[in-house]
């Protein structure tokens, strides 16, 4: 019984086996060759290369050069068709054997919406310069503000970091400086243009930038527009449904690289030799060097970094309404103790179709932000300049913190140093407060008058609140700690608070409209802004309980308050003109009225006009099928800037009170009692107007194989004059200089962008790159021939650095200047013999302080004998010759790829840090410092002749040993990784069940590696950052770039990142 039973379990089984191979056979059966050709259908010519694959499965083929291709599929299947430059198309086979398609060309580059001021057009109709940046392209990078997006992104547009800090900024300047004030651009948010606060706007709400660079399509700007425009477009709701999305990432940051400065045995036996040299007796405290307990700083202060970002957005709608919501979350742990940046973000933008004539938007951004930066910038190149020991006093301990709490403090009565003692301690104790609120929000209501006719008015308010304090308990180790019997010091306080409050009312009326083959597009309007910010502060010590955080409980307080309003009133007007799709002419003018000028120079009127060819159009080339566009451009224009004039800065001011500007005691004695002053700070100047800047543009756009390569080139001209500038004025004028609109500055270049694209199957590749460069020279400047640069942020001995930077007629902008170093003297036989022929007696030196063997040497280049400041020459320009990105994308599958390199070219870096670290004397301050392992092991002694380095000498701050030389003035040149990227996308399928669009895995690093010869820590030196000396305001500054302060560095970050879509 059982043994039948198993026999019809073996039948049934191989019955089962043969049913599935004869449903397999007749599976395989029904499966035939499918054969066809491939034509494109704008001129019906062969496609070679095409992919043909069977959709859903792995099987492809690829179509020949006579366009055919042969594949074997099912008949109930469907093929899909792809090839670069054309739309995909899927094809049904319906038990066909030969399936013939025309595939339509993909003309999403040429058809692109770009936005302008004021409008949008198809970027094939573009008459002017500009360029885009996508969202896809702002989420490959990480980044914290907009502005750090645009690096290497777009041709023309130069971005630097200037710090390196959470939350640091970056200088931003489109072709070239153009003045000596602020060169930053006017960005646009979805309508609104906005001085600065980009770090406000959230990168992942973004959905284009667009930068207009040339006057054509700056010039509805007018007097804002001659530093360029940037356009910044969010993203919107959909009207297929509801998207909801959700971004995040993760990155760990690198500690920095380290500047190698000596330990505490190292700079003993430094201090030793140099008081043995100089005939100064030994240090008690340092006769024994190995005994000295070692304290790295650096290692002490730096950490590793974390940062995090965290978006959620919901978009969608239907044909009344659509609304795009969205929240992120920012949080950056820097990689110095203590530091931090946060940043919450709220976004709405709703759009309303109230009727088939009316519609209404209405924008709105919030973001809050919180931040630390303990040293503030510049500050922590001092980390390394700091005595590497806590030993040489009277203390509790030699550490930096025990383990009872107790801060190690150098003992400044034993030896004299860099006043700067326990930076952790510092960090660790004192309470610093930043937080901002920032709102930006509009509403419009257009109305559709009749076909072709609208009007629209759009009104909008940007708010910023910041409050701050910065709080240093009572200091009492010195006294209490090591019994030394001097006094406290004193806790010190500071609270500050500002508000801006600013509105925007505008008022369009646009009309576009075709007639045959002409096509016409005009708009027009006017404009009102007003802007008023007030400030309120003060600052004192002594705050009875460190528990305290009330200014009117501080000693010796010093309070300060303002407020200012400044308006602007503009007409505008554009108008577009087409012939037959071939040739476009576009005329814009703009005039703005400003309050911040005096009457007959409060108004300024700026055209500017442009021309294009689309050739490609004519009849002799509309049929050569290897070129899909060429198009020529030329523009001409004017535009202003008003962003380097201060308020009232025509007026003469007065102050009471305490200082003048000019340093001068404005009070008096009267009966033994101070009394308070009034004093003149500032002559009056009624003919000051805004800086102006004439542009011309000449550019071409091609394009080749059916759009899959294109190239765009410009060449550019701009011409800026009336810049501002302190110049010299008599005398008896009772001021030594004066603001007046000074001179012009040239800057003129070549744009190029060249960009690539193609599939090979599933495999995808595209390739872009962009090259810049620039000719900036100073053109004029009245009453002389040169400027020196302003750098009051520097501790600037009095040897001749005051003078390191200069700009000359002729020259660019913040040029190098200084002594040709020809080595050094190696014996008194060699400076004698000098000094011989010397009509003073000394070569290099005086009397007082004569040249001695192992100080540096320089080239007497005028020939008189002597060294002296007219033997200073140019040293190089920090401006690069050209710069660029590099952007290469790969993609195979579910699998994506992306890098991304920036760099310069032909720049020159003033490493001042190195001169900092090369001198034993502490620029600027009493005492001495650290100085770097290069320079004490390789230093000038009898023993060791070197050429290179000078020896070390307590009168560093006087000798000429450190003095602006070529010595410190490296090249600049750098090639760097910024970004590379590799993602991974989960199937259609599996996402399906789990009721989701798409899942996207990903890994990421920033800055890699860096190509340079610069020896510095980072080669991306951006501008010195001050204090504007015409406004008063905080800007970077222009002509004092590619200075190496030892700013917080860029570092490594290592990234693991999630995009989700609902």
């Amino acid at each position: 019984m059982r043994g039948k039973l198993r026999i019809k379990k073996a039948v049934a089984f191989i019955c089962l086996n043969l049913s599935l191979v004869l449903i397999s056979f007749s599976g395989y059966a029904q499966s035939k060759q499918i054969t066809g050709k491939i034509t494109g259908s704008d001129n019906g010519l062969p496609l070679p290369g095409v992919t043909v694959r069977v959709k859903g499965s792995t099987q492809a083929a690829g179509s020949k050069p006579d366009g055919t291709y042969s594949i074997t599929a099912g008949s109930n299947e469907t093929l899909v068709f792809s090839f670069v430059g054309f739309l995909n198309q899927e094809v049904a086979i319906n038990g066909r054997s030969v399936v013939n398609v025309s595939l339509s060309p993909d003309n999403k580059t040429l058809t692109e919406v770009v936005v302008v001021g004021y409008g949008t057009t198809k970027r094939k109709d573009l008459t002017g310069s500009v360029s885009s940046v996508t969202a896809e392209q702002i989420a490959k990078v990480p980044v914290t503000a907009l502005d750090q997006a645009l690096q290497g992104r777009s041709s023309g547009v130069q971005v630097t970091n200037n710090d390196g800090a959470p939350g640091g900024g970056v200088s931003v300047q489109i072709r070239g400086i153009g003045s000596l004030g602020n060169n930053d651009p006017l960005y646009v948010v979805d309508g609104y243009p906005i001085t600065g606060g980009l770090n406000n706007i959230n990168p992942n709400d973004i959905a284009s930038m667009d930068v207009l660079k040339d006057a054509s399509a700056t010039a509805i700007y007018g007097v804002r527009a001659s530093n360029g425009v940037v356009i910044i477009t969010t993203k919107k709701g959909k009207k297929d449904g509801v998207q909801v999305s959700l971004d995040a990432y993760a990155s760990l940051q690198s500690e920095p690289k380290k500047y190698k400065v000596l330990n505490a045995q190292q700079w003993a036996t430094l201090a030793n030799d140099v008081h043995a040299t100089d005939g100064f007796d030994e240090l008690p405290q340092w006769t024994t060097p190995s005994s000295l307990h070692n304290v790295d700083w650096q290692n002490a202060v730096y950490r590793k970094g974390l940062k995090q970002d965290y978006n959620l957005a919901i978009r969608g709608g239907n044909d009344k309404v659509q609304s795009a919501f969205s929240a992120g979350y920012y949080d950056q742990k820097g990689i110095v103790l203590g530091s931090f940046f946060k940043r919450i973000n709220l976004g709405m933008n709703i759009d309303y179709n109230i009727s088939n004539w009316l519609k209404s938007s209405t924008s709105a951004k919030f973001s809050r932000q919180n931040s630390k930066n303990p040293f503030g910038t510049g500050s922590l190149a001092q980390l390394s300049e700091l005595i590497p020991t806590l030993d040489g006093g009277n203390k509790l301990t030699n550490e930096v913190k025990d383990s009872n709490g107790n801060y190690g403090f150098f003992n400044p009565v034993n030896i004299y140093t860099k006043s700067w003692n326990n930076p952790v301690y510092s960090i660790e104790t004192q309470d610093i407060k930043n937080l901002q609120n920032y709102f930006l929000g509009s509403t419009s209501l257009e109305a559709t008058l009749f076909e072709g006719l609208k009007i629209k008015s759009n009104l909008g308010i940007n708010t910023s609140d910041f409050s701050g304090y910065y709080f240093q308990p009572e200091d009492n180790r010195s006294s209490e700690q090591y019994n030394l019997g001097g006094a406290n010091q004193l806790s010190v306080y500071s609270q500050n608070a500002s508000n801006t409050y600013e509105w925007l009312w505008e008022n369009t009326i646009s009309y576009s409209k075709t007639f045959g083959q002409h096509a016409i597009d005009f708009v027009g309007g006017v404009s009102e802004q007003e802007n008023t910010g007030r400030q309120v502060g003060g600052s004192g010590n002594n705050l009875p309980s460190n528990a305290i955080r009330d200014l009117s409980q501080v000693q010796n307080l010093t309070a300060y308050g303002g407020q200012q309003t400044y308006s602007l009133a503009s007409q505008f007007a554009r108008l577009n003109y087409k012939f037959a799709d071939k040739y476009l002419v576009t005329a814009t003018v703009r005039r703005d009225g400003s309050s911040k000028f005096y009457q007959g120079h409060k108004y300024g009127t700026f055209p500017s006009g442009s021309v294009a060819w689309k050739a490609k159009e004519e009849s002799f080339l509309k049929n050569v099928n290897w070129l899909s566009d060429l198009k020529f451009r030329g523009s001409y224009g004017t535009v202003g800037n008003q962003s380097s004039i201060g308020l009232f800065q025509y007026l003469a001011r007065y102050t009471s009170g305490g200082p003048a500007a000019s340093g001068t005691n404005v009070g008096y004695p009267f009966n033994k009692i101070y009394q308070g002053g009034l004093a003149l700070t500032n002559l009056d100047n009624v003919n000051l107007k805004w800086e102006t800047s004439k542009q011309t543009d000449v550019g071409m756009d091609v394009a080749f194989l059916n759009n899959s390569l294109t190239f765009t080139v410009d060449y550019y001209k701009k011409d800026s004059k009336d810049f501002l500038l302190n110049l010299l004025t008599p005398a008896q004028t009772g001021f030594t200089s004066a603001t007046q609109n000074a001179g012009s500055i040239s800057n003129k270049g070549f744009e190029f962008a060249l960009n690539y694209r193609h599939s090979i199957r599933d495999f995808n590749y595209g390739v872009g790159v962009n090259i810049t460069t620039v000719n900036n020279k100073l053109v004029s400047i009245n009453k002389d021939t040169k400027f020196i640069t302003n750098l009051v942020n520097l501790p600037l001995p009095a040897n001749g650095w005051a003078t390191f930077s200069e700009t000359n007629i002729g020259q660019p902008v913040g040029e190098f200047y200084g002594y040709q170093s020809l080595g050094i003297f190696q014996n008194q036989a060699e400076i004698t013999a000098l000094d011989s022929k010397s009509p003073t007696g000394h070569y290099q030196g005086t009397a007082s302080q004569p040249t001695k063997p192992g100080d540096r040497k320089f080239k007497d280049v005028n020939g008189d004998g002597q060294i002296t400041a007219d033997d200073r020459v140019s040293l190089g320009s920090p401006l690069p010759k050209f710069y660029g990105g590099l952007n290469i994308d790969l993609s195979y599958k579910a699998f994506d790829f992306n890098a991304f390199f920036y760099g310069s070219y032909g720049n020159k870096i003033f490493n001042y840090q190195e001169r900092n670290l090369e001198s034993f004397q502490a620029p600027g301050f009493v005492g001495v410092q650290n100085v770097s392992e290069q320079y004490y092991l390789n230093r000038w002694t009898p023993t060791n002749p070197s050429n290179r380095f000078a020896r070390a000498t307590y009168n560093d701050d006087v000798s000429a040993n450190n003095v602006a030389s070529s010595v410190y003035v490296e090249n600049g040149s750098y090639l760097r990784l910024r970004n590379v990227t590799f993602g991974y996308t989960l199937p259609a399928a599996l996402t399906k069940k789990m009721s989701v669009t798409k899942i996207r895995f990903y890994i990421a690093a920033q800055n890699l590696f860096t190509i340079t010869k610069y020896t510095g820590l980072d080669p991306e030196i951006g501008q010195a950052t001050g204090t504007d000396p015409i406004t008063g305001a905080s800007i970077t500054n222009p002509t004092g770039s590619g200075i190496d302060l030892g700013t917080y560095p860029s570092s490594k970050f290592y990234t693991l990142g999630l995009n989700v879509t609902f």
